[in-house]
């Protein structure tokens, strides 16, 4: 895309009275819309002021004209019959002509040779391996205590039998490093694993690694985070990555100069310039000439706990979607690419409960992980892009961390549900709670009405601590209005003070002492009376 660019619609009565205000006419509100940013009118503090305060009354009222310039765009796009079917057929043909495979059927013929006879994989378990040996990548996405350990070392075995891959490496926590390769020994009592932890890439110890990871035929390499994220890529396969996440910003300038548009050109200059800065902070990582990925010769990855990499740097106009981005996930997602550019797509799996625990945007960044082929034949080659298609921009009054009301925009909403669905399911193997109802579980006490459900133990606040939130209110109000430095208090701080104080406000200020009541005392009283 080239971005948008809306003339000549600001002036008249339909521009600032049927289709838009005085102070956000049909123009602005046109281009906030097809840009999906936030529809915010604002005003100076003092006549010829820099800072500028939210504007409640002239915001809602232009929020009112976008949903109605939103809704009659919808109508419009179908009016024309030749139009209408044009972009019906180009839907249907990007987004509705994927059938999801089963693999069920597949799962019950694998045999497993090596594994433990000790252990009968659940029907859910046989189907994901189906789906590590039939997918180019896949997502484990199953409830915590599903067996999702079982099926990556199943799963990588049966990939490293068949010759799909030759070295697979797994990376888990750090903490779960002896853990996860004892479970995975117990299955298959005759695999040759390497497992390997930061110590081992100290630096009389890195080459010896190296060598030994190159020169022997394991059947998997287990590797801490830590000791994965040592592993550097060499650095014409840096640089060639960095070109490639670059290319599309300068692809999109190119087609700005084709318009003729100065100030869209030298805007979008400044962004390529800063998304450069940005992607060169991120990837300034220590390399080390005898410890790169590449001279290992590991061609697939098992990655567990994959919403640990979720914060993968994602540029958007959308309000609270951009992702700055963490080292940890881009250098995954670097690792990844060039796994793709020398192997094909078959080069990952990762597995993790919450693919989605906080933001829509993750949903964006898993495909990129594991997906990238279908969001390229989809079109989709920007997170904003894909927000047009799937979501849409809410606004609409939330209570912050001071209970106070106050006008938010999010992406918030989904559209064309079944189509994202079906591209998600076409990588990701989702299994709930409710799906997996043949696990064994402890199951809740039965309560006196013969029910099952949790019992909710409702705790007052203390007046001490009333108190104490009536200040976090005086916090956000001083905050909000800028009169404190954001080094010296901000929102996280208030958000975990807040956190802190409703468990034990001795959490705050050790001098309160013990206070009668409370979420504690009452947690521990409850659990004595079990007892």
């Amino acid at each position: 895309g080239i971005g948008w660019t809306v003339e000549r619609a600001d002036y008249g009565i339909r521009a600032t009275g049927e289709w838009g205000t005085e102070r956000m006419p049909a123009g602005k509100i046109m281009h906030h819309l097809l840009e999906q940013r936030a529809i915010i009118v604002t005003d100076p503090i003092e006549p010829g002021s820099a800072q500028r305060i939210f504007n409640p009354v002239a915001t809602e009222a232009a929020v009112e004209k976008a949903n109605v310039m939103a809704e009659r765009f919808q109508d419009w796009v179908w009016e024309d019959p030749a139009r209408a079917a044009r972009l019906a057929a180009d839907y249907n043909r990007r987004f509705n002509s994927t059938v999801l495979r089963d693999f069920t059927a597949e799962g019950e013929a694998l045999t497993f040779p090596g594994l433990t006879k000790t252990f009968q994989p659940y029907p859910h378990q046989r189907t994901a391996v189906a789906r590590m040996i039939h997918s180019p990548s896949v997502g484990l996405f199953h409830e915590v205590g599903a067996g999702k350990t079982a099926e990556m070392a199943i799963g990588a075995m049966e990939l490293k039998r068949l010759g799909l891959i030759n070295k697979p490496a797994v990376v888990v926590p750090n903490h779960m490093l002896e853990q996860f390769s004892r479970e995975w020994a117990q299955l298959y009592p005759q695999a040759r694993l390497l497992a390997a932890s930061s110590d081992h890439l100290q630096a009389d110890k890195r080459r010896a690694f190296v060598a030994s990871v190159a020169a022997n035929d394991w059947d998997a390499v287990i590797l801490t985070r830590t000791a994965f994220e040592r592993l550097s890529l060499l650095p014409e396969n840096e640089r060639a990555f960095q070109d490639r996440e670059m290319s599309e910003a300068r692809e999109r300038l190119d087609n700005i100069k084709a318009t003729g548009n100065r100030a869209s050109v030298k805007a979008q200059e400044r962004q390529i310039q800063r998304a450069e800065e940005r992607l060169k902070a991120i990837r300034d990582v220590p390399s080390d000439p005898g410890l790169h990925f590449e001279q290992t010769g590991i061609d697939y990855l098992v990655v567990d706990e994959l919403h640990h990499y979720k914060n993968l740097r994602t540029t958007s106009a959308i309000p609270g979607a951009q992702i700055i981005g963490s080292q940890r996930a881009m250098d995954l997602f670097a690792k990844v690419d060039w796994l793709r550019q020398g192997h094909g797509n078959r080069v990952i799996t990762g597995a993790t409960a919450t693919p989605i625990a906080n933001s829509v945007t993750e949903m964006w960044v898993m495909q990129r992980y594991l997906d990238p082929e279908g969001l390229e034949k989809a079109g989709l080659h920007s997170f904003d892009e894909w927000a047009a298609t799937f979501g849409e921009v809410t606004t609409d009054f939330e209570l912050n961390v001071a209970g106070k009301l106050k006008l938010k925009s999010r992406f918030a909403r989904f559209n064309n549900l079944p189509e994202l669905r079906t591209m998600f399911a076409s990588f990701g193997d989702v299994k709930t709670a409710a799906e997996l109802t043949h696990l064994r579980r402890p199951q809740i006490a039965m309560r006196a009405d013969g029910r099952r459900d949790p019992r909710l133990v409702v705790v007052p606040p203390s007046p001490e601590l009333k108190d104490y939130l009536a200040k976090i209110t005086e916090r956000v109000d001083r905050i909000a209005a800028r009169q404190v430095r954001p080094d010296e208090d901000n929102m996280l701080k208030v958000s975990s003070d807040g956190r802190k104080a409703a468990l034990d406000l001795r959490l705050i200020d050790p001098n309160y002492g013990a206070i009668d009541g409370g979420k504690i005392q009452a947690a521990a009283d409850e659990l004595h009376r079990v007892w």
